[in-house]
């Protein structure tokens, strides 16, 4: 074969290959630009996860060029009837074998190139903390020539096993269907013969380090051209056969021998009841189609519904053994059946015959829908059946998870993404591998408004089925006729980008059409407002950060023994006396937690260990735990203290001088639980003069009022002059990374607040002392403004009704 016929071989099997190329090499650009945008102008990820994903984009994308050209350079030939032609021609078959191989082999070249490029530049542009930050955790990448030779050589033989079996498979899916397996095969056997040779230990990903270069290069390199030979050979066996050998199968030929002039008596075998219905009546249109667009993807169909099938339950009962993986194999079966729905017509433009016969675009449309769509809906069965099973075994009842939610979703929306892509592929077979990419490609565009807002936007994102669905409708005509030119694929980018943005135009259209108005009066009046000032004879109190209880200490007895034990318990009696007769300071011998832990029957019924520490107590009739002499004494002592802080944090929040945090953390909190300790002493014994006296030591209600409203009105100024941050409300939730939505989310947040302050304010400024939970939209502006567990002491533990009570019993 001559020079002039090879190039023209090299043409055209270029011609062939470049969709999947152009293609290929646009992803990895645009995959590594829009990680970058991500990353950097958008939201800040994650570190691993940023260079997770660059380190993906380098193997997954070069690989996936690897593993779809041999079945669109062979199988696509076969479904347009080219590589028939080619035999007809005066051309070897080591000619058009070698000339595929060729020309898939440098388009995987310059992926790897292009990838190879961009990943080191994802590193290049890393911050210097995070650069420093991979190198020391082990995260950086590795540069070494034999991890980088391996992802080659992995290519490589994933290239050549893809020709195999494109050649020894007249469907192109069928061989598509075949490497998964073949390679997984491969690596095992190329890996174990490493690990035999090398004697190292090699688990999950190859670890390098372990070995010097020179000792793989030495023992690897003979195994590696074996190995590689091997497949070429398989390779040339395999073209020659399918190029070179008989036109059709073996059952073919056996059929073409038998006469069907031949006498054939009637056959004396049942009909099935199918064939009895056939002989009945005609079939309807519907049934007609259906039969036919199942019967052209039956065994994909059926192949690729048992792999999601038991992905989906290894996936669900594996929870930490190959759970990734069983996702990833359920993830890829989605996408083959969703790619596979309109594949059957699109092979050979065989579409363009229901078009002429006047079917219905619409009946052809639901009919190719309906088998993959059945069995997606299998595998969702099965997966919601498999997460029941799981919840009724391990007792969590029917509880739903996010994850669930999750996997619902994609499965849902990828399904009609794929189907999409399915009818837009130039080239049939191209939907199979462009369906992945697609849904990688729109999830990476959906993130920041899944990062943000988690469940709401899942819940947002199943709005784009009925579009992605909506549009292979209106398309299906355009379809049918052929016309799937430029404006046929500017009309796909239309849909696929409103798919993209009308979950963002529903959550945050939403999110803005619901920000309260602007209270410019009020705001006005309240960043003026003057606190009353502090007499000269009164000193300021600093309030210590151990006067802040940690709630978990009020149930956990394991950190209340902590607290009762050496060396915590040090010279408690002599501290809490120092704390007692401290005078400008709240908190700074014994800590809020410590008092707490005095308090064994905390809350009601409650009695930790402490009882067998020395404190002498016994159950009475009524299930409460009575406590002798001495504990009596220290819950008074602890009641006095928590009284005296209280009132302390009380007269500086009515100055506007400490935080409405600290106020609904400490004062709120003291008042409760000394009112507990005072109710249950009361029940023990009659009235006496230190009860008298402790009952008379909680605060007025007008003081209880102003303090509340001027520390919100201080905290409140505080958060938006930036004037002192110590009287700000604390930590909150984060802000959304995305930065458009950031801005929403704080324009939205300091609207809650403005509302949720005047509404307390005004609540507290009226002399009104029944709870702000009664307020009306007072729960749900708290909730919108992150104040929520801020405001949770003024009504969870509804303490002014304990107080009252309490107040009541002592008259």
């Amino acid at each position: 074969m001559n020079q002039k016929v090879m190039q023209r071989l090299i043409w055209k099997d270029a011609r062939t290959l470049a969709p999947l190329a152009i293609a290929t090499l646009a992803a990895i650009f645009g995959f590594n630009a829009l990680l970058w945008l991500i990353a950097d102008a958008v939201m800040d990820v994650d570190n691993q996860v940023r260079l997770g994903l660059s380190r993906m984009i380098w193997i997954v994308l070069p690989n996936l060029l690897a593993f779809g050209a041999p079945a669109l350079l062979v199988g696509g030939e076969e479904e347009s009837g080219s590589l028939t032609w080619l035999r007809t021609l005066p051309v070897s078959w080591r000619g058009v074998a070698l000339s595929k191989l060729m020309v898939a082999f440098a388009a995987l070249v310059a992926g790897w190139i292009l990838a190879s490029i961009l990943y080191w530049l994802q590193w290049t542009i890393l911050p210097d903390h995070v650069v420093a930050w991979a190198e020391n955790t082990r995260n950086a990448p590795d540069w070494s020539a034999v991890a980088v030779f391996s992802q080659w050589v992995f290519s490589l033989a994933l290239l050549l096993t893809g020709f195999i079996l494109a050649y020894w498979f007249r469907s192109p899916i069928n061989a598509l269907l075949a490497v998964l397996p073949a390679m997984v095969v491969f690596a095992i056997a190329f890996v174990s013969v490493e690990e035999y040779w090398l004697e190292t230990r090699l688990q999950g990903r190859p670890r390098w380090e372990s070995i010097s270069a020179l000792q793989f290069w030495s023992v690897m390199t003979v195994p590696i051209v074996v190995a590689i030979g091997v497949l070429f050979a398989l390779h040339q066996w395999m073209a020659k056969r399918r190029l070179a050998g008989p036109d059709e199968s073996l059952g073919g030929r056996i059929k073409q021998r038998v006469s069907g002039d031949a006498f054939r008596p009637p056959s004396t075998v049942p009909m099935s009841w199918y064939g009895v219905s056939l002989a009945l009546r005609r079939p309807t249109k519907t049934h007609a189609l259906l039969w036919q667009a199942a019967r052209q993807n039956v065994w994909v169909l059926l192949i690729l519904t048992l792999v999601g099938v038991l992905g989906v339950t290894f996936a669900v009962w594996g929870r930490g053994n190959g759970e990734e993986l069983a996702s990833l194999v359920t993830a890829m079966a989605l996408f083959g059946i969703a790619g596979s729905t309109f594949y059957g017509d699109s092979v050979r433009k065989r579409c363009v015959f229901l078009a002429d016969r006047g079917v219905s675009p619409t009946l052809i449309w639901r009919t190719r829908l309906m088998p993959t769509a059945i069995a997606c809906g299998l595998i969702c069965l099965v997966l919601l059946l498999n997460q029941l099973l799981w919840n009724l075994t391990h007792q969590y009842g029917l509880l739903w998870f996010d994850e669930l939610t999750l996997s619902l979703m994609l499965l849902f929306v990828g399904y009609a993404l794929c189907q999409l892509v399915s009818q837009w592929a130039p080239r049939p077979v191209f939907a199979f591998l462009a369906s992945p990419v697609c849904a990688v490609l729109a999830f990476l565009l959906f993130y920041p408004l899944f990062d943000a807002y988690r469940e709401g936007s899942l819940l947002a994102a199943m709005a784009s089925m009925p579009v992605l669905l909506f549009a292979s409708w209106r398309l299906t005509p355009r379809w049918l006729s052929g016309s799937t030119g430029r404006s046929y694929t500017t009309r796909f980018v239309g849909y696929f980008s409103l798919a993209i943005i009308l979950p963002y135009i529903l959550v945050l259209g939403g999110r803005s059409a619901t920000i309260p108005a602007e209270q410019t009066q009020w705001r006005t009046q309240r960043l003026a407002y003057e606190f009353p000032p502090r007499p000269a004879d009164h000193h300021r109190v600093e309030i210590y950060p151990a006067a802040v209880p940690n709630r978990d200490v009020f149930w956990n007895g394991f950190l209340r023994d902590e607290l009762l034990t050496p060396p915590r318990s040090d010279g408690f009696d002599e501290r809490l006396a120092q704390e007692l007769a401290a005078t400008t300071t709240v908190a700074e011998f014994v800590s809020f937690n410590e008092l707490v832990a005095r308090i064994p029957y905390w809350p009601e019924g409650y009695a930790s260990s402490a009882g067998a520490r020395g404190y002498s107590f016994s159950m009475g009739a009524d299930g409460y735990v009575r406590f002798g002499a001495d504990q009596l004494e220290l819950e008074l002592r602890v009641a006095r203290v928590l009284l005296k802080w209280s009132g302390m944090v009380r007269q500086e929040a009515r100055f506007g001088q400490t935080s409405f945090e600290r106020l609904s953390r400490v004062s709120e909190y003291a008042e409760w639980i000394a009112a507990a300790i005072l109710q249950r002493h009361l029940d023990e014994r009659s009235m006496t003069p230190e009860i008298r006296e402790l009952a008379g030591m909680f605060p007025e209600d007008s003081l209880v009022s102003q303090s509340r409203r001027n520390s919100l009105i201080a905290s409140w100024q505080a958060g938006v002059t930036n004037r002192d941050p110590s009287l700000s409300f604390g930590s909150r939730s984060p802000l959304p990374r995305t930065e458009f939505i950031r801005s929403i989310e704080a324009l939205r947040r300091q609207r809650f607040v403005d509302q949720t302050v005047m509404l307390a304010e005004q609540h507290w400024r009226s002399g009104a002392m029944i709870g702000v939970w009664e307020i009306p939209n007072f729960v749900y502006s708290a909730e919108q403004a992150d104040l929520t567990e801020l405001m949770r002491p003024l009504y969870e533990f509804q303490a002014h009704e304990s107080i009252k009570r309490l107040k009541n019993r002592v008259r």
